[in-house]
């Protein structure tokens, strides 16, 4: 593992879940470490989490990209998009349409809160 990769590692685990974040629901740390592995480009992000004390706006839009990426859908460049067009089986949570709510991502304004 490349030392630019382990520097994201932190940061990874903020933004997918950790003791004081939620998770993003079906969406397991191997994915998303995998993902990275592949793309240098959403790695700087991930990096600065810890150094900087404020995200710059293309970071959070670098990390709103990889979000969108983790959830199937690479052409977009928002998760409110993304939720607009998700659909999933019915599970233990869902609304009256049967969209399980556990597996949506987050809207931009609860992901911006969450990293």
């Amino acid at each position: 593992m490349s030392k630019r990769l382990r520097d994201t590692i932190i940061g990874l685990h903020a933004v997918q879940g950790c003791d004081s974040t939620n998770c993003f629901g079906g969406k397991g740390k191997l994915k998303a470490l995998k993902m990275l592995q592949g793309d240098q480009d959403h790695q700087d992000p991930f990096s600065r989490f810890g150094i900087l004390e404020t995200i710059s706006g293309q970071d959070m839009q670098v990390i709103v990209t990889f979000v969108c990426q983790l959830y199937g859908k690479p052409s977009h460049t928002s998760v409110d998009k993304v939720r607009q067009c998700f659909k999933v089986k019915k599970g233990i949570l869902s609304n009256s349409e049967g969209v399980d709510l556990n597996q949506m991502p987050p809207c931009q304004d609860l992901l911006k809160l969450h990293t």
